[in-house]
């Protein structure tokens, strides 16, 4: 709970920094200078985006999965003038390779659907970066394949579970064209469901710590796209 008190301070501190008047800087410019672009709302806006997870806070969980990707996609809808309350649904790969347990490879596949609320604001002069932050809450699926045991009669207790997850979201997109853009995307996901390697019997193929209560959880990173129709009026 120490890493949700955190993440939804930052998320309260943003929305406090983007109620002052004080212009945000813009991102440098690497080509030729471009006109500014006329700040623009829109009621619809459709999201991609792909990352890659890292499992983080249980030791035993970043001990035993890599993250192979994540590919997630919503659409938010625009309440007042950046404000905005949507749905997306994720599904993503981990697995454990051999860098992680010797001879061992099985999978974790995820699959999430949540309802979110945030904002997009306009940072620059020329209204040619948008940053946007986030907070879904949602149900998970999660089902584990490949796993395996040594003694038949220590087998794994589950394959899979269920369980609600939230997940604050923050990116910073460059625009294209004004209701375009493509670029970075940063998310913390955590599961309420403690992993614990003793329920896979991955203890049979390595040496985990004996203490596993800490919730499911890891940091994605990668890229988003971002596009919006319908115009708002003023």
């Amino acid at each position: 709970m120490r890493i949700f008190s955190t993440l939804l301070l930052l998320f309260c501190l943003s929305l406090n920094a983007i109620s002052q008047d004080d212009p945000l800087p813009e991102a440098p410019s690497t080509t030729v200078d471009r006109p500014p672009l006329k700040k623009q709302y829109y009621l619809l806006s459709p999201r991609l985006s792909v990352t890659v997870p890292h499992p983080m806070g249980n030791k035993s969980f970043k001990q035993s999965f890599v993250g192979i990707y994540e590919v997630a996609g919503g659409l938010n809808i625009m309440v007042y003038k950046g404000f905005f309350v949507g749905a997306s649904a994720k599904n993503g790969l981990l697995k454990i390779t051999e860098n992680k347990i010797v001879d061992y490879n099985a999978n974790m596949r995820i699959n999430n659907v949540a309802g979110k609320v945030g904002f997009d604001t306009y940072m620059g002069e020329k209204n040619r970066t948008i940053f946007s932050m986030s907070l879904a809450y949602g149900q998970n699926w999660t089902e584990y394949s490949g796993i395996k045991n040594k003694n038949e009669n220590n087998k794994p207790i589950l394959n899979g579970f269920t369980t609600p997850y939230f997940e604050p979201e923050m990116n910073l997109f460059f625009l294209i064209e004004a209701n375009f853009g493509i670029g970075a995307t940063l998310s913390y996901t955590v599961f309420d469901a403690n992993f614990d390697p003793y329920d896979l019997v991955l203890n049979e193929y390595a040496k985990f710590d004996t203490e596993n209560a800490v919730s499911t959880q890891f940091l994605s990173f990668g890229f988003g796209f971002y596009y919006s129709f319908v115009k708002k009026k003023k």
